[in-house]
């Protein structure tokens, strides 16, 4: 946990999911590595949220000021370990939802993997759950 950020009056939200585009066997010492170099780029840039990866598929949601969720997105984009990034929220909201996380991550768990699913098959309601599961997952 970290000290909590400064209030902006607009901050972006942003959930997508991808595919992990790594062999199974390097997927969860990759994924290990990623959080970690995550938690100190997301504080610099002044961004929360939360990761999860499920051993196949990587979900994450991140909140903070336009430029630091731009350019975290960009890297994700440009990032050869993603592959099929989709997005399932883009919004503006005043408020964060994971406000002491620079990162939390959430491994690999079967109970959120239905969610997932549910959310990439386009159930309207999914998006929200999931972001209210990460939530509860890390609070």
């Amino acid at each position: 946990m970290q000290n909590p950020l400064p209030h902006h009056p607009n901050l972006d939200y942003w959930l997508y999911a991808s595919h992990c585009a790594l062999p199974s066997a390097w997927a969860l010492k990759a994924v290990e590595d990623i959080v970690a170099k995550s938690i100190q780029r997301n504080a610099s840039l002044q961004v929360t949220g939360a990761l999860l990866f499920n051993g196949t598929r990587f979900v994450q949601f991140l909140e903070g000021p336009a430029d630091g969720v731009a350019a975290i997105r960009q890297s994700i984009l440009a990032d050869s370990r993603h592959r099929n990034v989709t997005t399932f929220m883009t919004e503006q909201q005043s408020c964060r939802i994971f406000s002491n996380w620079s990162l939390a991550y959430v491994g690999p768990s079967v109970f959120i993997s239905d969610k997932i699913e549910s959310m990439v098959r386009n159930i309207p309601s999914a998006p929200s759950e999931v972001v209210s599961m990460l939530r509860s997952f890390v609070i």
